[in-house]
């Protein structure tokens, strides 16, 4: 369970870091500042939006089914023992 609560972290900050990204090229849109057009702007921010929230909740699915089968495996093993 250890090493996919470990893989769930790490996919947590994969998002978040997409996440932040998105956010770093809405404020360049916001302010002007970049020099591609505003269509190529709204898509790459939606895109990184969309891809840092799916990492997100996929790493929870991952968090999820782990803990599910650490308890599993904890019962199975007080009804052995």
């Amino acid at each position: 369970m250890k090493n996919e609560t470990v893989h769930s972290t790490l996919l947590a900050l994969v998002g978040g870091y997409l996440l932040y990204m998105a956010y770093q090229i809405l404020g360049n849109y916001r302010s002007g500042a970049g020099e591609m057009p505003d269509y190529l702007y709204i898509i790459v921010i939606a895109l990184m939006s969309l891809a840092g929230l799916g990492v997100i909740y996929y790493a929870w699915v991952v968090y999820r089914n782990a803990r599910r089968a650490g308890k599993a495996a904890d019962r199975e093993e007080e009804d052995n023992g």
